[in-house]
This record gives C-alpha cells, sequence and structure tokens, in this order.
C-alpha cells in the first residue's frame, strides 16, 4: 500500500463505527484472514494471563486512559524543554509538573491546582485531552469511545515498545506521572465488543525528535488495530495481537506497524463532531462498541460516563474535554462539558449539594502510614449525583485505587444507616510508602487487596465516625424527618410487647427504658444551646478542652482500649485536607531525650472539637505512664501549637457487659435513689406505600427501593444511652413495612376479616417477627460475619 491508500485505511478505521465494518476493512486491505500480519501483544503469546488480569469494570479499565492521556501530555511538555523526565531536574509532583507547565506564576499557594483556574482556562487546557462518544445509541448497542491527546506521541517504531508493551518499566522512575505498571491501558481490551477491537494512532511530537531524526519513520504517523484471538491449534486461551504487517514476509507474525506520511491528522472532535480538528501531532485512541454497562445513557447526563470518571478521577491533574458526539437532540453547547474530578466540582458547588460543616478533614496514620480522610456529608437526594454504591474511595496522585460499598455505614457498630445514602470518603494515599501501597491495592488500581493494612484501616475508619459528632447530629436530625411525623397510635402494639417483655428480658434489651413514644433523637432544645462555633482559616489556638497552654494533661487507659483525648480549636473543618495551606498534624512519643512518631491514631475534627484517638503501643504494660506530644502547625505559623499528655494505663476493662452483684428490684413506693420505667419505647415503625400521598414514605424512598414482594426492613439507628442506673449504650432500630405487599393485598379482597384488623395484625406480625430475628441474631453473635460480608 503506498502513503495515499494507508492513510485513507487509517481514516476509514477512525470513522468506522462498528467491529464488523473495521472487520471489512481489514478484509478488503487483505489483513484480517493472513495470521502473518498480525504480532502478540508484547511479544508474548500467553499475553492473555497479563492483559485478562485487570479492571473488573469497564469504566476503571476506560479511566486508565485518562491516565496515560494526562501522564503523555505532561511528558511532552517536560521534554519540549529539554529536561530528562528521570533527572533530579524534573518536576518531583504531578502538582508541581502542571504548575511548572501550565501555569504563568509555578509557585505559590494555588499552584499546579486546577480548581483554582478560571472556568475558561479549565476548558482550553481540556481542548488537548478529549473523550468521544460515536457509534450505537443505547437503543441499538453500545457506543464507540475515542480518546485523543496531544502528547508526546510515539514513532511507529517505538510503538511495540510503549503502546504494544507489557510489564515495561517505561515510566517506573518519572515522579510526575500516574502510570507505572505499563499494563493497565490493556484493562479496556475485554470490554470491547465481540474480538476485543481497539484502534491506536499515533506521532512523535516534530518538536522532540528534531535534533535525533534516527529514520524517515520518526516523523510519521503509525497506526495498528488490537484484537483477540480464540483459543485454537491446541492453544488453551485466546491471545491478544495487533496488526504489523510491515516486513511479515521475511518474519512472520513479528513485522512493524503499518505508517504514512501526514503534517495534520484530524484526531480531535469539535462540538458533537467527532474527528474535526486537526493536529499535527499526538495520539488517539479507538475503542469499538465498549461496553457501557452502567452508563449507556449521553455521556454527558446524570448517569452518563462523565459521572463516572469524576468519581474515578477525583482530583485529576488536567482537565478533560467530553464529547457526546451521537445524534442527540440539543443545542450546540450541550454536547461537550469539561471534566475535573468530583473534588473539584464539590468544591465550586459546595453549597448547593453538601450539608453544613462539611467537608471534615481527618489526618490519620496506620502502621506509620500517614493519609488524610475527607468526610463529604451530602444534603438529601443530591449524592447520587457524584457516586453510586461507593462509600468509601482510596486515591493515589487524585485518582481511585480502590473502594468499600456505602455497606460499611451499615455496620452495626457504626449506627449510620440512615446516613448511608448520603456520605462519600476520599482517603487520599499518595504519601503511603510504595511497599505499603502494593498491600493495600492490586495492580488493577480499582480495588483493595485485603490484609492486615486494609483490616486496620478499616477499623480506624469505623472508630473515627462513630465518634464524630457532626456526623451523630446529622443522623439525629434525619431520622427525625423520616419518623417524627410517622409515629402514630401503637396501643394495640404496645399492649402486646409489654406482655412479652415482661417474659423476654433478651428482647426487651432491644429497646430502651423510658416513657411510652419517647422522642427517638435529641430534641431541638439540647441542639440549639450549643455554643456558635466561628471557623478560621488559621486557626489562632489548638489546645486541650478546658485547658491552658503548657498544661500537661494526664488520663487513665484501659490497656485493650483507645485513649480519646479532645481538643479545641477555631480551626475550619477542612484545615488539614484543603489543597491550599494545609494543617500538618503529628503525634510523638516520648521517651526520655527521645521522641518517634506515633504509628497509629486518628484526629477527627468536628466545628471547633478535635478528638485524638490514640492506639496504645503493643509493648505497653499496666502501670505505664506514656508521654505524647500532638504538634500541629501551618505555613502562617512561626511557632506550632504543641501539647503533650500522658497516658497512665489501666487494667483491660471487661468487655461484654458489667458484672457485679445483683441489685435489687425497686420498691412500689416513690423515691429518688432509682429511676423507675413506666413502660418501654416503642420500635419506630413506618408505613411504605407504593403510591404514597403526601407525607408518605413510598417504595422508591427506600434504598434498594421496595418492589410488590417486600415486606420488612430494619435499620439500625445507632446508639443510644439507656437510664441514669443503667447507660450502657443500646442499639436502636426503626422498622418500615410495607403495607403494599401483595400478599397483604391479596389477602384483604378475601374480605374474611375487617381490612383494618388485617392490615394491623400484618404490621404488628412483621415487627414482632423482626425482634425474633434481632433478638437471635444478638444471642448468636453473628454482628462481625455480617459486617464482613457487607464490605466486598
Amino acid at each position: 500500500m503506498n502513503n495515499t491508500a494507508t492513510k485513507k485505511l487509517c481514516l476509514s478505521l477512525m470513522r468506522a463505527d462498528s467491529e464488523e465494518t473495521v472487520i471489512e476493512l481489514l478484509k478488503s486491505a487483505g489483513y484480517w484472514d493472513r495470521p502473518a500480519a498480525w504480532r502478540f501483544y508484547g511479544d508474548r503469546e500467553s499475553n492473555f494471563n497479563t492483559i485478562g488480569n485487570q479492571q473488573s469494570r469497564p469504566e476503571a479499565a476506560l479511566v486508565e486512559k485518562l491516565v496515560n492521556a494526562v501522564d503523555a501530555r505532561l511528558m511532552n511538555e517536560c521534554l519540549l524543554r529539554g529536561i530528562d523526565p528521570e533527572s533530579p531536574a524534573a518536576p518531583r509532583t504531578i502538582r508541581e509538573a502542571v504548575a511548572r507547565f501550565f501555569e504563568e506564576v509555578p509557585s505559590g499557594r494555588t499552584a499546579g491546582l486546577i480548581r483554582e483556574w478560571a472556568p475558561g482556562k479549565r476548558r482550553e487546557i481540556a481542548k488537548d485531552i478529549t473523550l468521544a462518544a460515536t457509534g450505537a445509541m443505547p437503543r441499538d448497542g453500545n457506543p464507540c469511545i475515542s480518546i485523543a491527546d496531544c502528547g508526546e506521541g510515539q514513532t511507529p517504531e517505538s510503538m511495540p515498545f510503549t503502546f504494544l508493551s507489557l510489564d515495561r518499566s517505561n515510566k517506573l522512575r518519572i515522579p510526575f506521572v500516574q502510570g507505572k505498571f505499563n499494563m493497565g491501558g490493556t484493562g479496556v481490551l475485554r470490554f470491547c465488543g465481540q474480538c476485543n477491537l481497539q484502534l491506536i494512532l499515533t506521532r512523535r511530537n516534530p518538536s522532540i525528535v528534531a535534533d535525533n531524526v534516527q529514520s524517515d519513520s520518526d516523523l510519521q504517523w503509525g497506526f495498528t488495530v488490537v484484537r483477540r484471538e480464540p483459543p485454537d491449534g491446541g492453544r488453551r486461551s485466546s491471545v491478544y495481537t495487533y496488526l504489523a504487517p510491515l516486513g511479515m514476509q521475511q518474519q512472520a507474525t513479528r513485522g512493524e506497524v503499518l505508517r504514512f506520511s501526514a503534517e495534520l491528522m484530524p484526531i480531535f472532535p469539535e462540538g458533537n463532531d467527532a474527528y474535526v480538528r486537526q493536529s499535527q501531532w499526538g495520539s488517539l485512541l479507538k475503542l469499538y462498541e465498549y461496553s457501557a454497562t452502567g452508563f449507556r445513557s449521553n455521556i454527558l447526563m446524570g448517569d452518563g460516563l462523565l459521572s463516572r470518571a469524576d468519581l474515578l478521577l477525583p482530583d485529576v491533574a488536567l482537565p478533560i474535554r467530553f464529547h457526546e458526539c451521537r445524534p442527540y437532540r440539543g443545542h450546540k453547547g450541550s454536547f461537550e462539558t469539561t471534566l475535573t474530578g468530583v473534588k473539584v466540582r464539590l468544591h465550586d458547588d459546595k453549597a448547593d449539594n453538601l450539608e453544613d460543616g462539611f467537608p471534615l478533614s481527618c489526618p490519620i496514620s496506620v502502621e506509620g502510614q500517614r493519609m488524610t480522610v475527607t468526610i463529604y456529608a451530602f444534603k438529601k437526594g443530591r449524592a447520587k449525583s457524584y457516586r453510586k454504591n461507593e462509600g468509601i474511595i482510596f486515591t493515589v496522585n487524585g485518582q481511585l485505587h480502590g473502594y468499600l460499598t456505602t455497606g460499611f455505614f451499615r455496620r452495626t457498630k457504626l449506627g449510620l444507616g440512615y446516613l448511608r445514602d448520603s456520605i462519600l470518603i476520599i482517603v487520599d494515599c499518595t504519601d503511603v510508602s510504595p511497599e505499603a501501597r502494593e498491600h493495600l491495592f492490586m495492580n488493577s488500581r480499582d480495588r483493595l487487596g485485603h490484609g492486615r493494612l486494609r483490616s486496620m484501616i478499616q477499623e480506624l475508619l469505623q472508630d473515627m465516625l462513630k465518634q464524630n459528632q457532626l456526623l451523630r447530629d446529622l443522623k439525629e436530625r434525619r431520622r427525625r424527618q423520616e419518623l417524627e411525623s410517622r409515629l402514630g397510635d401503637s396501643k394495640p402494639l404496645g399492649q402486646i410487647l409489654e406482655s412479652l417483655l415482661k417474659e423476654n428480658p433478651t428482647l426487651a434489651a432491644l429497646f430502651l427504658q423510658g416513657q411510652r413514644v419517647a422522642a427517638p433523637f435529641k430534641t431541638r432544645g439540647a441542639q440549639s444551646q450549643e455554643a456558635p462555633y466561628e471557623e478560621q482559616r488559621y486557626p489562632t489556638y489548638f489546645k486541650f478542652t478546658g485547658k491552658e497552654y503548657g498544661t500537661i494533661l494526664r488520663r487513665d487507659c484501659h490497656i485493650n482500649m483507645r485513649s480519646r483525648t479532645p481538643f479545641e480549636t477555631d480551626a475550619a473543618n477542612d484545615y488539614f485536607e484543603r489543597n491550599i495551606d494545609p494543617g500538618q498534624f503529628s503525634l510523638l512519643l516520648i521517651s526520655g531525650e527521645q521522641e518517634r512518631p506515633v504509628e497509629t491514631y486518628s484526629l477527627n475534627m468536628n466545628n471547633g472539637i478535635a478528638t485524638l484517638n490514640v492506639q496504645l503501643p503493643t509493648s505497653a504494660v499496666i502501670g505505664d505512664q506514656i508521654r505524647f506530644s500532638a504538634v500541629v502547625t501551618d505555613s502562617s505559623r512561626i511557632e506550632p501549637f504543641e501539647n503533650s499528655f500522658v497516658i497512665n494505663v489501666r487494667p483491660p476493662a471487661e468487655v461484654g457487659g458489667r458484672k457485679g452483684a445483683r441489685r435489687k428490684p425497686p420498691s412500689k413506693g416513690e423515691g429518688d435513689e432509682r429511676e423507675v420505667p413506666s413502660t418501654v419505647a416503642l420500635p419506630k415503625i413506618t408505613e411504605v406505600y407504593e403510591s404514597p400521598d403526601n407525607g408518605q414514605r413510598g417504595w422508591a424512598d427506600m434504598s434498594p427501593v421496595f418492589e410488590k414482594h417486600s415486606a420488612l426492613r430494619v435499620i439500625n439507628a445507632g446508639e443510644e444511652q439507656g437510664s441514669e442506673n443503667d447507660s450502657s449504650p443500646r442499639n436502636v432500630y426503626d422498622f418500615f413495612v410495607n403495607v403494599d405487599n401483595v400478599f397483604l393485598k391479596r389477602e384483604l379482597r378475601s374480605k374474611s376479616q375487617e381490612p383494618e384488623v388485617v392490615r394491623a395484625r400484618f404490621v404488628y406480625d412483621l415487627v414482632l417477627l423482626g425482634l425474633a430475628l434481632l433478638q437471635g441474631e444478638l444471642a448468636a453473635d453473628k454482628t462481625e460475619v455480617a459486617e464482613g460480608a457487607q464490605d466486598d
């Protein structure tokens, strides 16, 4: 094929929007059915073992291509300046690279933060990395996805060792790029149609190779098509190959990729036209019939690809322009928008989406690995625009590397069931050591590994969230909104329960002792009396609660418990997480003249109260007096805030209830020695309807939603204190009954009894059945097993 024919084939492949069309083009060119024209991906016949073991979800695999495009843009700017990317002269972080290469003033507090860029600048920079959707509409099949960038590009001769390689350390020693493993980009292949077809087109930036041209092909465009070949000829697994027909006569299956000369190629979209804007260099990757499970709609809509990519790249280094190029209706400007990451979106739209006081930032350390936890609490119904089932996401350099589902918030020990659909937590693991990162994350960078480090992080997060007063207050408000208007007359059930509870003390333990139908949440009066909190960007104080500076605080701690030390401050809730001038927290263990960092702790920020949770050293013994120093500082301070405290290690606390002599029952006469409950506080029952009227709860309000066979759902509402005589915390449960259940409706149609009686029996029987199941669960101590299953 001559230059013109080769370029024409490339353009035809670019504009093809189905596997069938690609195969027809390659058959017409005489390549599809010619085995000698296809080379093993990575020059390994067993490459399916690596390529087939990548990301488990199509959107996570696709994000790797976007990350590679960002890396290519940063590399291009570095090489254009004559800087060796592996040398000390190169940027040491991604943020530094963005500042040096894309900002006029590459230093200062806001340097390298795209959240601080004006919308016009974000849009202009984003035009050099684009994603375009073409091909089938959702009702007809899967779309094609094209990703283009004007990064460094590659020469045709280098493609087998860059785009088409496996397990090579191309970027391992470059500190300012994300991609390291040289295989994450292959994860998209398994999601590309039936034959896993992918087009790769690239040209090296002529300015980079101008002084080092080895051959004419160094200035040409190179392209190939990747495909999956099913097992045959005794081969036990599929194999990935790519089109490399040049020189196949001399060495079959070891040829070179196709190439052609052209000053410009239309690799970039404009509006809803996919291949219009010309570029002198760069790369285009096209994924044919890409699996769009979960985001098949318009990619710019709330349930589309843009929203998913925003979460998977929560703090992306460079903005990316998304184009919807399929024939949807809309005005010119409705076919493109800019991806900036969910953290930037929430920064821009904080007032409309987040509850007051959020986000919260909490520094933690687990076995010496320092991380920053950011807690976002959304206003009701707003979280669905930012995440699906992800509850806690773990990031490195702004990219998601693994997550825990919202099931984590349903843990019995947390009691945050009412906030399950309103919380997103981001754990920034950028500063975690390479070794710890290998333990925590899989190489595919879309899921967590299992092991001690993950378990310890989960345990610390659980404790931190449980103790966070701002979350507890929000839970109480949400619970009030759900239940306050629906607490009706429960006398028939109350009479039944009173008789049951007299015979069954274990069942009675599920309820609070108090007045009948007592308020299941804090009163408004108690909450309104809290002192106002006036946050400061740079705190003016950070000290032990109620103590003067210089005071050495002394506290007792049981050897089998964590120590909790409260501080008071006027620092903003995001003080330790914000990108601009964040605070730094460190905790030191003092032994004589020596001091060393404490390995495991968390600091919980909450509107002027910072609670430090410390795990005692493994070497601690009863009677020890362990001295710590908590240090807080930021760029505005000459001297840090420093607070010293001593922990007296006490014998282990009894777990699972208090032991001692049996307490005498109260007399029937009145007195002030003991508080006697007049009855029990009943379960909080909410009836759920298929088509609710005003103020009623509907099927769609439940998560997961109710349907005709749904009967009962029980939500753990957290812990509440008991009476003064027995103040140990008790779990409280709320019951939601489907009163439009198909079996109830069938019974109501029988007319054998009064409808009101049938409905009441249905509700009360389900509640009692639920109570029995809860009692059995507590007795069998199955809680921990259930919690472990919810996380995976």
